[in-house]
């Protein structure tokens, strides 16, 4: 994306605050700013919009009141705003480039929204916390142009929508609201739907197309064994040509660049789906002709869409381990084919800078940035910094065991990949963990121009299709799930924002309920799945969906929790360590289960009560009586997991002496409340939600999963009976 910063020369009006002119009057206020940029005309609009709704007149004939926006890069830089009062009647909008002249003008647009007016409006400087702030998407184009993993119900659901204007225009315009500049789409092998490949007839190909069969956990995600271009396996949805695809995305493309959103494509690899049988080309890494193929998509891609700004790569899960080799390795063969790629549409436009991001992810440091030392441009890394397990700790220690040492050793920038595979279904909103989270992210190893981008693996932040409420149905997750979307982007960008700014923001969305304790209340519920996380962690998106506490192959037991131990750093003490102290008795040595499920307790209580008295008194309101819900399901959630917990610490003091039967009754017990909690749990939810199938684990079927959860007390008040295998 080429932006130059420059310094234009604007007509200044002056503006007459609100204090001086009572609204009653109808005050005139005018907004001038260059047309030419669409960024500034789009937040002109906001503008335009709150002042409608406050009560001003907006036109240029005898303003009382005028709005200025001007760019001047000078002592700013990118991204920068200010809004600048001078003497009583201007407010100027001033920019580090247009990117800072159109955040300033949503600043603007939002004080006097959350203020009333513009009496509301402050004098205000800021420039990014964070420089670089995205969204991961994999985006399910077509059954025969798959993402990582399309196996789950949001994915198959969202394919035509991929293929909506209006979809892109609302997503985009809020990501530019929310601050959020990079948007990273994940891909597996895109380019015969999205490029005219010339050079191989029959490979590109027209229409967009689902899977006639629905998918289920048997489904294979890579469908090596599935011949996607047979019309007995899909079937068409949307009729359209080649050459209306070019268009429609350089429209989307067109569209994201208009609001400051740089554009990034990431792949697994290799694969080759729609080419594979053709022109001698397979997905073998040492076919001459599969390199030679895989280049040429990059170059015509890039040349076909010059609005996109960057590549990216994983070594991936599909790779031919031994035949790499062949060619190098793996790092190698990504240069032979994404890498020259790239560099050849920078030779058919040498002034276009162009981004490579390499992920760190089954590949090494030093053998990409040797394979790469022929690249110009921008080269950056990428890792996952708080694995799949966003939502788990603040201080995520994982880049700094696996990868810090590399990247202060090649000093090559490192994007965060925030993986969020935690929290799909309900409303997250937690303003402390998001500001101490990203105080904490390692800014030294970003180096400036990386940034980080935020996404699940297991999950489509497309439209929503499980919401039983019609009036829910449909709307966009990032609509649905505004507050935690606005928290991450709004945060990255400015980290200062107060408490009072949030509770303004709640205060507006859900006028009648009170905002404190909307705050408190969300906040409380939003914990618990972090307590949970850092209790039996995982680091894998397969190995655990909090919210149904299953994997890729289901349910999981109490006896998972004996398996795996809780979060590095959290200072929380494993079952075993657990039964081992009480058996010794020995003091205990950090935060025990009991003392996790007694915070897990605490969380719940306060979340139902407050949202007890928020029902009382804050109205009826569909999208707040769902975000209740939601909290609701959370506080339950946690009340299963502190009796499941309860449950495995006296389950592993039992294993460990037989002779302790107490525990056991205790642990049966526990899993016998923990019955009732997932009921409680499961009779909330379904009455919002439509059962689900999870990419990455299994079915979110509360009821199914019930049964599941009674088979487990069962099977442990059975274990006393059962022999001692350790004699």
């Amino acid at each position: 994306m080429q932006r130059q910063i420059t310094r234009i020369s604007i007509i200044f009006f002056t503006i007459v605050f609100a204090a001086s002119y009572p609204c009653s009057a109808r005050q005139k206020v005018s907004i001038t700013f260059n047309e030419d940029e669409p960024g500034i005309a789009f937040a002109a609009g906001d503008i335009k919009k709150a002042l409608d709704e406050a009560g001003y007149d907006v036109g240029e004939a005898k303003a009382d009141m005028r709005i200025v926006f001007d760019i001047f890069a000078t002592g700013m830089g990118p991204q920068a705003f200010r809004i600048r009062k001078e003497g009583p009647n201007v407010i100027r909008i001033v920019g580090g480039d247009s990117c800072g002249a159109m955040y300033g003008g949503l600043e603007l647009a939002e004080m006097i929204t959350l203020g009333g007016g513009l009496e509301a409006v402050q004098e205000k400087a800021r420039k990014p916390y964070l420089f670089r702030r995205g969204l991961k998407f994999n985006i399910p184009l077509d059954a025969r142009a798959s993402s990582y993993d399309d196996t789950g119900t949001a994915a198959q659901e969202n394919i035509p929508v991929m293929w909506e204007f209006d979809f892109w225009k609302e997503f985009l315009d809020t990501l530019a609201r929310n601050r959020y500049n990079v948007l990273t789409l994940w891909t597996n092998h895109p380019y015969p739907t999205w490029v005219k490949l010339d050079k191989y007839p029959g490979i590109s190909y027209d229409d967009v197309c689902v899977l006639r069969e629905t998918v289920d956990t048997k489904t294979n995600r890579h469908f090596d064994n599935t011949d996607l271009f047979d019309p007995k396996i899909v079937k068409v949805v949307k009729k359209i040509s080649i050459d209306e695809k070019i268009a429609f995305w350089t429209k989307v493309f067109d569209y994201a660049e208009a609001r400051g959103i740089e554009i990034h494509i990431f792949h697994w690899n290799i694969y080759t789906f729609g080419a594979k049988g053709k022109h001698g080309i397979d997905d073998k890494p040492d076919n001459p002709k599969t390199i030679e193929y895989m280049r040429y998509c990059i170059s015509e891609f890039l040349k076909t869409y010059p609005q996109v700004d960057g590549i990216a790569v994983t070594a991936g899960e599909h790779v031919d381990r031994n035949r790499v080799q062949k060619v190098g390795g793996v790092e190698q063969w990504l240069w032979l084919t994404y890498g020259r790629g790239v560099m050849d549409a920078k030779r058919a436009n040498p002034e276009r800078e162009l981004r490579f991001i390499f992920r760190q992810h089954q590949a090494n440091l030093g053998k990409i940035v040797k394979a790469f030392e022929g690249f110009d441009g921008p080269f950056n890394t990428g890792h996952k910094y708080a694995r799949a397990r966003l939502y788990s700790t603040t201080t995520s220690p994982y880049l700094d065991i696996e990868y810090r040492e590399d990247l202060e050793q090649h000093k090559v920038p490192c994007w965060l990949n925030l993986r969020n595979d935690d929290i799909f279904i309900y409303r997250w909103g937690d303003v402390d963990y998001v500001r101490e989270f990203l105080q904490n992210v390692p800014r030294d190893l970003m180096r400036y121009e990386a940034g980080f981008y935020m996404g699940p693996d297991g999950f489509i932040w497309g439209r929503e299709f499980v919401s039983k409420d019609p009036a829910l149905a449909g709307e966009l997750e990032i609509d649905k799930h505004w507050y935690r979307f606005m928290l991450w982007g709004r945060l990255a960008y400015d980290v200062t924002l107060t408490r009072d700014y949030f509770e303004k923001r709640l205060q507006h969305r859900f006028p009648r309920a009170k905002p404190s304790l909307l705050y408190d209340t969300w906040a409380a519920a939003s914990q618990i799945v972090p307590q949970v996380n850092r209790f039996f962690f995982r680091v894998n998106d397969f190995q655990f969906s909090p919210e149904g506490c299953i994997s890729s192959g289901g349910f999981l037991t109490v006896d998972a929790f004996f398996q795996h131990p809780p979060l590095k750093g959290s200072g929380i003490l494993s079952v075993q360590q657990y039964a081992s102290a009480v058996i010794k008795g020995r003091a205990f040595d950090g935060i025990t289960p009991l003392g996790v499920a007694e915070s897990l307790d605490k969380l719940a209580a306060k979340t139902m009560a407050g949202v007890r008295a928020l029902r009382k008194t804050s109205g009826s309101s569909r999208e707040l009586d769902a975000a209740l819900s939601d909290m609701e399901s959370f506080a339950y959630l946690g009340r299963y997991y502190a009796d499941k917990i309860r449950a495995a610490a006296e389950l592993a003091v039992f294993r460990a002496d037989k002779k302790r039967k107490d525990s056991h009754k205790r642990a049966v017990r526990y899993l016998t409340d923990a019955v009732k909690d997932w009921e409680a749990y499961a009779r909330v939810s379904s009455s919002r939600y439509r059962t689900q199938l999870f990419s990455r684990t299994h079915y979110m079927d509360w009821w199914k999963l019930l049964e599941d959860v009674k088979k487990e007390a069962e099977t442990v008040r059975n274990e006393v009976n059962q022999p001692d295998s350790s004699k």
